[in-house]
């Protein structure tokens, strides 16, 4: 039945105009149109405040996302770039099992788990805004710079690959990150792999933009009516001369990163290798020595409130998490990437192109015993010994030993729960009638 029968005789029902409709969107050859990855806006703007100009679309916006198509495809077919060691640290089939629209290929293989489990938090980019990001508290982690919190290797250092199934595995207690542990094996291993892609994705595009493109002057390549005052103000004080050699000088610095080869050599071969050297990297810790736990809390007790490790100061003398510190200004390093709250003015620009409104950190209350990272006394104590990264969390001064530190583990884990600061007073009863 079609639209002609149905005007012609009156008589259309409701599974009538359904089969027209899906016949129409059959004929367009697709249902939705297909997901991409979108420019970092945030990245962009802060490096447009910071150097004092706007991006050109055409020479700084468009090569940037070229580059990335090139070597990292799309959210629906993704590839991997050329770099050398990269399978090592990458495997293309387990990332295109986890991309793309749910469901299977031809051949019946499972595909986008990442859209069906992940996206709705973490985004298409990974950016941890998706739609349901805003409601949640804390964000969902941004995969873009590279940075977790909950590894077992020290700052500055990727996570391994454990470390990232161990969070698909088991979740983030206290967070909405759940436990995926109803996936098969091969799933998570997919899982895995998409975060650390599209991680290592990001990574070469913060990189692209702050410190390749992000350096060059686009005011020479603008058209005047592109240009902003104070771009109008650069070129009017150069020559002719001037203007064209500066063209040809940032020309020549676009083609130099257009080139596959450049691209690998100087940008994704470095974040590749320290991906793969992260695997040797993780933070040994010998066998928790077999002693008194009574005394060992005790000792830890002391050595939570002491001077010398500094733990009372943002966990408070109650280990609520209402230390002195915790009053301060403190915010993670997503956020304080775009707002810095001593000078806010910013912030409405960066939230009008989808910044999350920025939340203070607040140190861990102890006493609940809810570990974000896990409560193996393993993971407590590379938590003390690294630190978190991109928390305020430090690492643990190097004068503080290994023993020291199990220490701290054991007052954290079998003291803390039960230390007489979390027993209520007793009740003094006012008004007590006296009696002869």
């Amino acid at each position: 039945m079609n639209a002609e029968v149905c005007s012609r005789t009156g008589r259309c029902s409701w599974s009538g105009w359904a089969l027209v409709a899906i016949a129409g969107i059959a004929a367009t050859g697709c249902f939705s149109p297909a997901a991409k990855f979108e420019p970092n806006k945030i990245a962009i703007h802060k490096s447009e405040l910071d150097n004092e100009y706007q991006f050109s679309q055409q020479y700084q916006i468009e090569p940037i996302a070229k580059i990335l198509t090139d070597a990292f495809g799309t959210p629906d077919e993704p590839k991997l770039p050329p770099v050398p060691g990269i399978e090592d640290v990458l495997d293309l089939e387990k990332i295109k099992m986890a991309a793309g629209p749910y469901g299977s290929d031809e051949s019946g293989k499972q595909r986008g788990l990442y859209r069906q489990h992940c996206v709705h938090c973490h985004g298409v980019n990974g950016d941890g805004a998706g739609p349901t990001a805003a409601f949640l508290d804390p964000y969902p982690r941004d995969y873009r710079p590279g940075m977790f919190k909950f590894k077992s290797t020290a700052s500055g250092l990727p996570p391994t690959h454990a470390d990232l199934k161990r969070i698909i595995e088991d979740g983030a207690a206290g967070t909405a990150m759940p436990s995926f542990k109803l996936l098969s094996d091969d799933e998570i291993e997919a899982l895995t792999h998409y975060v650390k892609y599209l991680s290592i994705r990001g990574q070469a595009e913060l990189f692209l933009i702050e410190a390749e493109f992000g350096d060059l002057y686009p005011a020479v390549v603008k058209s005047p009516s592109e240009r902003n005052k104070e771009e109008q103000e650069y070129v009017a004080e150069l020559s002719p001369e001037e203007v064209e050699e500066e063209k040809e000088e940032f020309l020549e610095e676009v083609t130099f990163f257009e080139s596959e080869e450049n691209i690998v050599d100087e940008v994704l071969g470095p974040i590749v290798d320290s991906w793969a050297e992260a695997e040797e990297e993780v933070t040994i810790v010998d066998e928790k020595p077999d002693w008194d736990m009574a005394e060992s809390v005790e000792i830890g007790r002391e050595l939570f409130f002491s001077a010398k490790t500094g733990c009372a100061g943002c966990h408070g003398q109650s280990a609520l998490g209402d230390g002195q510190t915790a009053e301060k200004d403190f915010y993670d390093d997503w956020t304080r990437f775009y707002y810095d709250p001593s000078d806010p003015s910013t912030l409405e620009g960066y939230l009008a192109l989808g910044a999350l409104e920025p939340r203070k950190l607040r140190p861990r209350n102890l006493r609940q015993g809810v570990f974000r990272g896990g409560r193996r006394p393993v993971d407590i104590f590379w938590r003390i010994r690294n630190g978190i990264e991109g928390a305020k969390m430090p690492a643990a001064p190097p004068s503080v030993t290994d023993e020291e530190i199990w220490r701290l583990v054991d007052f954290v884990r079998y003291g803390l729960p039960y230390d007489a600061l979390s027993e209520n007073e007793p009740h003094q009863p006012e008004n007590v009638r006296v009696r002869n």
